[in-house]
């Protein structure tokens, strides 16, 4: 299993003297290991890294042809689509809302190509590379529910003696089983 960062025909790797460059040939990618890792990636050379996504190699191993699929589908926006797309949050990721400077925002699929998501404006939205890596191609409701599961989890680890964490606790999971119930 590796994690590359592809545009779907192209992949980032290293020259021999350290240099962010294209390659072909899968083999010739770098191996990023963590999504994080190619994010950091990204962020160090947004020039030559913009269009390009992560890839986990270990998804498309699972479900052949996923990966192949969505890229014959992803189509590279207009920059008139990226404004529109842009401006929909007012440059705020949409899943996170920290600002996104118009250069490094990335498209994010609100329903995923692989699942069934459109082109279409309305199924696009401003990301962070952050959030896009970390989401990928699972369905929004799915997302949601792991960052919850984050965050609880986290939380209690830290606070889980705290009386006030134990309140808080109590009302968010409350509030999410509605949430899962409606």
């Amino acid at each position: 299993m590796a994690v590359l960062l592809t545009n779907g025909k192209h992949y980032i790797a290293h020259s021999s003297t350290g240099a962010v460059i294209k390659v072909s040939d899968r083999k010739d990618a770098q191996d990023f290991r963590t999504a994080e890792r190619a994010v950091r990636q990204k962020q160090k050379a947004p020039g030559k890294c913009a269009g390009f996504y992560c890839m986990d190699t270990g998804m498309e191993e699972t479900e052949p042809g996923a990966r192949k699929a969505a890229a014959a589908k992803r189509k590279k926006f207009s920059a008139k689509d990226r404004l529109a797309v842009y401006r929909k949050t007012e440059g705020h990721c949409y899943l996170c809302g920290e600002f996104v400077d118009f250069d490094s925002f990335e498209v994010e699929y609100h329903m995923p190509i692989s699942k069934g998501g459109t082109n279409g404006l309305d199924n696009l939205y401003c990301s962070c590379a952050t959030c896009n890596a970390i989401k990928r191609d699972i369905y929004p409701k799915e997302f949601m529910e792991k960052i919850s599961q984050i965050f609880l989890y986290q939380m209690q680890k830290k606070y889980g003696d705290s009386l006030d964490w134990k309140v808080a606790y109590r009302l968010l999971e409350a509030m999410l089983d509605r949430k899962r119930e409606g």
